[in-house]
């Protein structure tokens, strides 16, 4: 009888070690209330890493609750049917309280023969995945409007809003481009800032303590600010901004192969926050492939500005 009991003791060990450190998320629940009796390491990362042990699925994870998981969930109790989703969307609570939207493949699996409701929850986080494949797509389409000689604040437009459909924290994107003066910011695309925001920058001229755009461009280097109203750089601007909701601004000069600057590339936010890895990952591609368009656009421009001196408009109209 003890060894058998050891025995047993011996195997739920081994299965917890096995457990706490697969790959994939993975949570057991009970109950008609969905207690989470266990949970692993990716699971806890999943979600934030928050007292989740003994506690009611809706208890541990609210947000969920409110998206429908209890109600799917009661349906794999009830029909004791597996629930299956691939590249689901779920929005979690994260520390500086906005909801961050990633995909899922997930399984609920109803475990039968156990006195409680078993209910077996495993899953991968497949946002990467599936967002790396949105951003190769779409920069592809902005590379293609342009060689087909698209409109630049058109092309500029359709790179931002691939920013903003693949964040998961409701940025706003803006490019502005630096005038031939290299003084002054000209509005270049900005397709979900207000247009009254946007007038009002436009022509802003760059400087040391000009905002996050103004500061980037004048430096060459990023400027990241986590809280407009309360950071120096906006002390002059923050009357202009704040009455449109933006708290937030992280702008990243737009740059030659040379080192020479283009413009810039801002990121807005209407509450406070600093970027996290993949926001920057984002800024890297934006700034990258902008930069391309832009250096093409003045190229063509400067083309058509010969060839009028030289009386060939006719082959480059």
């Amino acid at each position: 009888m003890l060894n058998r009991l050891a025995a047993e003791i011996g195997e739920r060990e081994r299965l917890e070690i096995m457990f706490g450190h697969a790959p994939g998320f993975m949570a057991l629940l009970e109950g008609r209330d969905h207690k989470i009796l266990l949970a692993n390491h990716a699971f806890a990362e999943l979600v934030g890493d928050r007292d989740l042990i003994g506690k009611t699925f809706a208890e541990a994870l609210p947000e969920l609750a409110e998206q429908g998981l209890i109600d799917t969930l009661d349906s794999v109790a009830l029909s004791n049917e597996a629930f299956v989703q691939h590249a689901l969307a779920i929005r979690v609570a994260r520390a500086h309280g906005a909801l961050e939207e990633i995909l899922v493949d997930i399984v609920f699996q109803p475990l039968p023969g156990a006195e409680q409701e078993l209910i077996f929850v495993q899953g991968h986080n497949v946002t990467g995945d599936q967002r790396s494949e949105t951003l190769r797509k779409a920069h592809n389409k902005v590379l293609e409007l342009a060689v087909s000689d698209s409109p630049l604040e058109e092309t500029l437009g359709e790179l931002i809003r691939i920013v903003e459909a693949t964040s998961s924290t409701g940025v706003l994107g803006s490019i502005l481009l630096l005038d031939a003066d290299g003084i002054h910011l000209r509005h270049g695309a900005a397709p979900s800032l207000p247009t009254a925001y946007n007038e009002a920058i436009d022509g802003a001229e760059i400087g040391p303590c000009v905002g996050s755009c103004g500061t980037a461009a004048y430096t060459g280097m990023p400027v990241f600010v986590a809280d407009i109203e309360n950071d120096p750089l906006w002390v002059d601007f923050k009357a202009v901004a704040l009455p449109h909701g933006l708290r937030a601004c992280w702008s990243t000069p737009i740059l030659t192969a040379g080192g020479r600057v283009l413009g810039t590339f801002a990121m807005y936010h209407k509450e406070p926050r600093e970027p996290t890895v993949r926001d920057l990952a984002l800024v890297d591609l934006v700034t990258q492939t902008a930069s391309l368009v832009i250096d093409r656009e003045q190229a063509k421009a400067a083309l058509r500005d010969i060839a009028e001196v030289a009386g060939l408009s006719a082959v480059y109209p």
